[in-house]
């Protein structure tokens, strides 16, 4: 497969973890338990609720697959900035960067639905409490992993500035999601969005970077 052909594939897992990690975290938040001032009456409806605990079981690998896919974008990712650094070791960072970011985002999308998907046994009886505290710490423990979409775009930001391969509006904007990310729990959501739409500006990025590679020469034999 020749590099420009790569590098598109690896594009378009982007796109495709951007719309699975929404789809992924809507569905978790059906049953998840965002807000502790909930009342225990609607929290209850919410765990024993047979469409919502489907929703969540099937939120969950959406989201894992989401990440995997994140994984790909940011391997092509990587190769890009590495050809437009001339091999800066800061382009290293980009993988870690994306699974820091996926790992703490199943992490918390699952603290988030457990007490769900545990109502499904007969064994347990759902407790609001214990809801409200596991959906709050998925909650934070989701917002931590934009730390690692901070790193993603921080790096991509600085490599690309430093090539001069951006406007300047486009390196402020980056940096001021950067300090969105970093933001997390405070940014009342803002920071996800943010990030998301980056990662749609990052991917129309490297479909051009992808047109702009020369294609593989053909075998002779």
């Amino acid at each position: 497969m020749d590099e420009s052909r790569a590098l598109r594939r690896a594009a378009w897992a982007g796109a495709a973890s951007v719309v699975l990690l929404v789809i992924g975290v809507a569905l978790g938040a059906l049953v998840g338990v965002d807000a502790p001032g909930v009342s225990d009456a609607a929290i209850l409806a919410r765990l024993d609720d047979g469409a919502r605990q489907a929703a969540a079981g099937i939120g969950l690998p959406v989201v894992g697959a989401g990440v995997a896919l994140l994984l790909w974008f940011a391997v092509g990712l990587r190769r890009v900035l590495d050809r437009l650094s001339g091999g800066d070791p800061l382009a290293h960072a980009i993988v870690p960067a994306a699974a820091l970011f996926g790992g703490l985002m199943i992490t918390g999308v699952s603290l988030d639905v457990s007490s769900a998907i545990t109502a499904l046994s007969d064994a347990f009886t759902p407790d609001a409490d214990i809801a409200r505290v596991l959906g709050t710490a998925g909650g934070l423990v989701a917002l931590t992993g934009l730390t690692g979409g901070a790193v993603l775009v921080a790096v991509t930001t600085r490599i690309a500035q430093q090539a001069h391969a951006l406007p300047k509006w486009a390196v402020w904007v980056s940096y001021a999601v950067v300090v969105l990310c970093l933001s997390g729990y405070w940014s009342a959501g803002m920071a996800s969005v943010a990030f998301g739409l980056w990662l749609i500006g990052a991917v129309i990025g490297m479909l051009r970077a992808a047109r702009r590679t020369p294609p593989a020469p053909a075998a002779t034999g």
